[in-house]
């Protein structure tokens, strides 16, 4: 017997199933007739055959796969999926319209090929009749495989019962039943090898069968195709907002032959924390609720409707409903501020015969957990954003204006928080001072932290505020405070306290050492010189004051100005510093300086002069004071003072008394020679002779002749005249004590040609008693 070329069915895995029976006549059973174990993933009949193959004879054909039923004998429906094999029990029925054929062989492709076509890729399982009894064998056992005759007295039929059948599921009509799509081959004649291994190849490329024809087995429909859309915006900031969404559930199989598909349940699934977790499902079959006010996600309006049994889409339909989802998130993510929210529809489908309808991985793709019948949407995001916190800073002071040079302040530093509720409470962590830095830790330590919506904070605290008038204290507080995303709000706010001015007063004393003085009268020249002192205080509380220019103006009977005031203020000394270069005193300090002025009136005058001090404080504000003073000018005595002075006239008379002539050769006074006229200190002589009695006398002659005495000489006796002016005298008020003894008073002396002298004296005294000149 010729071989078959095995080595071309064994390069691919799997088993063969190869079942033969044959009828002997109408009154044989074929009860026990059976295909070889099927024998799968082997090579089809072109390859077998080695050629291409057009496959147009009818001679053997299988005319009948009926009495379908589950392999593990159940009653339940036999059911495939679309390009996947499915294992069955059938009854497989094999005709022949020829006398004979010989080793018939069914291919059964395991993909959308045929069995005729020439591909090393291709894999078929193979059905053999056996020949064992009660088979037919024609050829009288030289092989394994099962024939079929009608010449032979065999009817054309064989009945494989209960067979298992594995079959490549395709639906080529859409007509919802698998089609048992297979090729025949035999053998023409006797003689050729036909085993397990080696099936029946044509013989010629014409010489086999291919056909197709639909058996109770039912193809589950496509999976739907699911998609959702999203209807509205994508964003909402917090707390959230609300999210439309269509769901669109095409039911792709044919119109005419498909099937319908079955939605039995409809849940959008939500990840929350957009980790991959699906962890919230909201049931769209129900009609939704309003949500409430907690964080979450909630379904509050839905048409996606599922009526009792399942919602039935028609094949070529599509379902479209719409829902609308809440999602309330008041605390964001800390670090992106942004909530992530990822949506996926699962819909539970079922066919015809309440079998889940498969589709692969739609919801693994998308990280959702899926069984069968389950199919997912493509996945849409949804987020919420996050809006920023608010505070508003209020800080008062209490007083908002001090007197200088300070008081006590009280400040006030209230918090508000003006967020929305989802970032409430806020939570006060810093608070600080322009001025005294933190204040949080420090004069604020003790305040509350927690800061409800619409509610605040508050704290207070002294200062003491100095400065000088006009100044003005400014600080401002700044705060700072979070919310539950950890997001920051900030606010300021600045207090002014005002310095105010304490008004500055200096005073003005003007006194003079004397209230009366004597008139000067009419002399011009005369004037009483009055001592005036200026006692200038400042008797400011706060502001120290410089003086620097001091003036007087004399005053009329009704206290107007005569005339332009006079600057005195380079006569004002304060311990060695003259007023024009400032003074400076503190408050309530004074100083003073004196000054000398002479002043004219007659007896009745009033002498009114008005004094002005200037002065600035250190506000940079101009003082003045100012301070009259009066002097009355008394008269004097009518018979004024008398001045004494007096001079004397000395009359000398000398007479010889002897016998020769004499010579005046000394004539003195206390010493001092007459005709030297002396000035001294308490006298002067003045040799100039004199009246005396109506007569008048020569001065006295120094060597003057008296002649002897005698009646017949003349010239015996000898007169002159001088004056001792007494000192003092009206220059002063000193009284006058001259006194000449005896012997030096007025002293004469007369010498005659021998030289013999002879002298003469007269003592002096005059002395008076003189009042003070006034």
């Amino acid at each position: 017997m010729k071989r078959f070329k095995s080595n071309r069915l064994v390069r691919a895995l799997g088993i063969v199933l190869i079942s033969g029976a044959s009828l002997y006549g109408a009154t044989i059973t074929t009860a026990n007739a059976s295909f070889f174990p099927q024998k799968k993933d082997q090579a089809c009949m072109a390859e077998q055959a080695g050629f291409n193959l057009n496959c147009t004879a009818n001679d053997v054909r299988v005319s009948k796969v009926d009495n379908i039923r589950n392999i593990d004998g159940s009653g339940d429906k036999v059911e495939c999926n679309l390009g996947e094999e499915v294992t069955f029990i059938a009854d497989v029925t094999i005709t022949t319209t020829a006398n004979e054929r010989y080793d018939y062989s069914v291919y059964l492709p395991e993909g959308n090929w045929s069995a005729q076509d020439s591909n090393p890729n291709n894999e078929c399982s193979i059905l053999l009749g056996r020949t064992d009894d009660p088979g037919v064998d024609l050829e009288e056992g030289l092989d394994a495989c099962a024939d079929i005759s009608k010449a032979a007295g065999y009817s054309p039929t064989h009945l494989y019962a209960a067979e298992e059948i594995t079959l490549f599921c395709r639906d080529d009509d859409n007509s919802g039943k698998a089609e048992f799509n297979y090729c025949m081959a035999w053998h023409n004649k006797t003689g050729e090898d036909c085993s397990e291994d080696d099936p029946a190849a044509p013989g010629t490329p014409s010489k086999c069968r291919c056909d197709s024809f639909d058996i109770d087995v039912f193809v589950k429909p496509e999976p739907p195709v699911v998609t959702k859309t999203l209807k509205t915006t994508d964003t909402h900031p917090e707390p959230g907002g609300t999210y439309g969404f269509e769901l669109s559930i095409k039911n792709p199989n044919d119109p005419v032959y498909g099937s319908s598909l079955f939605i039995t349940s409809l849940y959008d699934w939500i990840d929350e924390a957009n980790d991959g977790n699906y962890e919230t499902k909201l049931n769209l079959a129900t009609s939704g609720a309003p949500a409430p006010m907690a964080d979450g996600v909630y379904l509050i309006t839905s048409n996606c409707t599922i009526p009792m049994g399942g919602l039935e889409i028609q094949p070529g339909g599509t379902y479209t409903c719409q829902f609308t989802v809440q999602v309330n998130d008041r605390d964001l993510p800390d670090n992106t501020k942004l909530a992530l929210y990822n949506d996926v529809i699962k819909a539970h489908v079922l066919d015809k015969n309440d079998d889940p309808v498969v589709d692969g991985n739609t919801c693994a793709a998308v990280g959702v957990d899926q069984a069968d019948g389950d199919h997912c949407t493509n996945e849409l995001q949804v987020n919420v954003t996050n809006l920023p916190p608010s505070i508003e800073v209020i800080k008062t002071a209490d007083p908002a204006e001090v007197l200088e040079p300070g008081d006590d302040v009280t400040f006030t530093i209230t918090v508000k928080n003006t967020s929305n509720t989802w970032d409430s409470p806020l939570t006060l962590t810093a608070l600080s001072d322009s001025v005294y830095g933190d204040l949080f830790n420090n004069e604020c330590s003790g305040m509350l932290t927690q800061i409800p919506q619409n509610g605040e904070v508050s704290c207070s605290f002294m200062k003491y505020i100095s400065g000088n008038a006009g100044d003005n204290h400014m600080n401002t507080a700044y705060a700072t405070a979070v919310d539950d995303e950890a997001d920051e709000a900030t606010g300021n706010n600045m207090a002014k306290v005002d310095i105010l001015d304490v008004p500055s007063m200096i005073t003005l004393v003007k006194s003079a050492d004397q209230a009366t003085v004597f008139e000067t009268g009419d002399d011009p020249t005369a004037f009483r010189n009055v001592t005036f002192t200026f006692l200038f205080t400042n008797t400011s509380t706060v502001d120290y004051v410089t003086f620097n220019k001091l003036t007087d103006v004399l005053l009329d009977s009704n206290d107007n100005p005569i005339g332009m005031a006079t600057d005195i203020t380079l006569d004002c000394d304060v311990n060695g510093v003259n007023l024009s270069t400032g003074i400076e005193l503190a408050p309530q300090a004074s100083a003073s300086c004196d000054i000398v002025m002479p002043l004219q009136g007659n007896a009745d005058d009033v002498h009114k002069n008005l004094a002005t001090i200037y002065g600035i404080d250190d506000d940079g504000n101009m003082l003045d004071a100012d301070d009259p003073e009066v002097v009355t000018f008394l008269p004097a005595n009518p018979a004024a003072d008398m001045a004494f002075a007096t001079s004397m006239l000395v009359v000398l008379e000398l007479h010889n008394a002897g016998l020769e002539n004499v010579n005046l050769t000394a004539l003195t006074v206390l010493g001092q020679s007459v005709f030297a006229e002396p000035n001294l200190a308490g006298f002067q002589i003045l040799n100039e002779g004199g009246t005396y009695a109506t007569e008048d006398y020569g001065p006295c002659n120094e060597n003057a002749l008296l002649g002897y005495n005698g009646s017949v000489s003349p010239s015996d006796t000898y007169s002159c005249a001088f004056t001792i002016e007494l000192k003092p005298g009206l220059e002063n008020a000193i009284d006058i004590n001259f006194f000449a003894s005896l012997a030096n008073g007025v002293t004469a002396t007369v010498t005659d040609d021998e030289g013999t002298s002879t002298s003469n004296s007269v003592s002096i005294a005059v002395q008076v008693d003189e009042p003070p000149f006034n």
